[in-house]
């Protein structure tokens, strides 16, 4: 690289304190191709190739149960999954987007799950526990579902993809409460409204999970929750399927002896 020197001196002749040295890069001509700018090709950033998609779904709901739906980052993500952000961005577009499919993915694995029980020749009660078992144990693995179904389903965003999501979710578990009460030829069920109990079965499932304060309250600090959940599903089992008069006709039941 070559430079020109110029020196320039105060009138007044001192040089040594006004002189001053200026170098003058003279660069050659850069060739025409390095001022073209360099743009990235549409499609998939380039990233491992196992890294796809569902891996993206998995780390995703992995950080969020360490981390809130508000704190959640797609760069906490990406981390997570080893990959650029870029990568997120190309398959949901955004971190709503990618809630969302979070929350699709959990609902439908949950009622894909039950499906071969609830369409089965299995009993009623079998049927109902198994229910209530998934949906609780969904909802404790994790802890900010709640949250997520209430913001991105039944929200209602502006859209029309939250709208469909609900459409299909809500005729999915619709179709496992009716094969729940009808494909059991051994019991008979007296009739009943099955949009009312589906919703009667989200209700009781939902709060389980963050109830633990409660309940330790309620059954004291040393209460095992694994065997609080085993006695809250056989509860509502038999609630549902009995409800609580043991005889309509005859005389209130002392609650008091119910209590330990």
């Amino acid at each position: 690289m070559n430079y020109m020197e110029f020196e320039f001196a105060s009138p007044s002749g001192n040089a040594d304190n006004m002189a001053l040295s200026v170098q003058t890069l003279i660069q050659p001509p850069m060739n025409a191709s390095a001022n073209k700018k360099i743009t990235r090709a549409k499609g998939r950033p380039d990233a491992d190739g196992t890294v796809g998609r569902e891996a993206l779904l998995t780390a995703a709901i992995e950080e969020l149960r360490v981390s809130s739906p508000e704190s959640l980052t797609l760069a906490g993500v990406a981390a997570r999954a080893g990959v650029h952000p870029a990568l997120i961005r190309y398959y949901f577009g955004n971190k709503d987007k990618l809630l969302r499919e979070v929350v699709r993915q959990q609902v439908e694995h949950g009622q894909e799950s039950a499906r071969s029980i609830m369409e089965s020749g299995a009993p009623l009660e079998e049927k109902l526990k198994g229910r209530l078992q998934s949906m609780i144990d969904l909802i404790q693995t994790n802890p900010h579902f709640h949250r997520l179904v209430l913001d991105k389903i039944y929200g209602r965003g502006t859209d029309g993809e939250s709208e469909d999501l609900l459409g299909r979710i809500t005729t999915r578990g619709m179709r496992l409460t009716m094969s729940m009460l009808h494909d059991a030829p051994a019991r008979t069920v007296r009739p009943v409204d099955p949009r009312f109990l589906h919703v009667a079965i989200i209700g009781l499932t939902e709060f389980f999970g963050a109830a633990e304060p409660l309940l330790h309250e309620l059954f004291g600090e040393t209460a095992d929750m694994n065997d609080l959940k085993s006695r809250y599903i056989d509860f509502i089992t038999d609630l549902v399927l009995h409800g609580i008069l043991s005889d309509p006709a005859g005389p209130t039941p002392d609650i008091d002896k119910a209590l330990p």
